[in-house]
């Protein structure tokens, strides 16, 4: 095992200890954690790392994390930009009641 002192220098992005909980569920699969990790990384501009998370979560079906990887793929932000993936992962939130990606299918229609 491991102490946090040895692996924390070692980390893309700074994670106070307080955080450490989350990241051990996200590790052990709990896809609300893994979204939280995502987004963290991907608003401390660690892309590859947010993206992991993110994958993670919305392969568990996770609204959140479905909406936040599709945006990424219509950015191109961690991933090679691909409308037609980010599209699908925000159909997929949507369809799963996520608010933000019904209103981003939503303004894809014609008025």
């Amino acid at each position: 095992m491991l102490s946090w002192d040895d692996v924390s220098r070692y980390l893309c992005t700074p994670i106070s200890p307080e955080d450490l909980p989350r990241l051990l569920r996200a590790d052990s699969g709990d896809a609300e954690a893994q979204n939280d990790i995502g987004q963290f990384f991907s608003t401390g501009g660690q892309n590859k790392a947010a993206i992991y998370w993110l994958q993670q979560a919305a392969q568990q079906d996770h609204a959140d994390a479905m909406q936040w990887l599709g945006r990424c793929y219509v950015s191109g932000e961690g991933v090679p930009k691909d409308d037609n993936l980010g599209l699908m992962w925000i159909a997929k939130a949507a369809a799963h009641g996520h608010v933000i990606a019904q209103a981003q299918m939503n303004g894809l229609r014609p008025g």
